[in-house]
């Protein structure tokens, strides 16, 4: 349950840091100037909604960085790792009751000549 939260607030981090990124005013206008970027320019002033977007950028990042370790770091329930420290042999010891079965004694193959492909000469002989 809560590794289920934690990937919910971690793909809305996600999708809120690419909308503030895009916001951003650049040099040569962007995408912050086609989608209001004035309006956000007459609300905090010339330098305020820089400054504003460039303290939300920088706390999503934060929380993108902090979320992305804890998520690493806890168990996912639907994960089939097994990350014990015993040799694989000895964790599938009990693993079913399957009957085992005689060894095969496997014999050489014969080695067969490969057969002699006749070629024809140029004048037909």
């Amino acid at each position: 349950m809560l590794y289920g939260i934690a990937i919910f607030i971690f793909v809305l981090v996600c999708i809120m840091l690419m909308g503030i990124i895009l916001l951003q005013s650049s040099k040569t206008g962007g995408m912050g100037t086609a989608m209001g970027g004035q309006a956000i320019n007459t609300a905090f002033g010339g330098h305020g909604a820089d400054k504003l977007l460039v303290r939300i950028t920088s706390g999503l990042a934060v929380a993108f960085m902090v979320l992305a370790i804890t998520i690493g770091m806890m168990d996912n329930p639907a994960s089939r790792i097994d990350f014990s420290n015993k040799p694989t042999l000895s964790r599938n010891e009990g693993a079913g009751n399957a009957v085992s079965t005689p060894a095969v004694d496997l014999q050489p193959i014969e080695k067969v000549e490969p057969l002699a492909v006749p070629t024809e000469n140029k004048d037909g002989e």
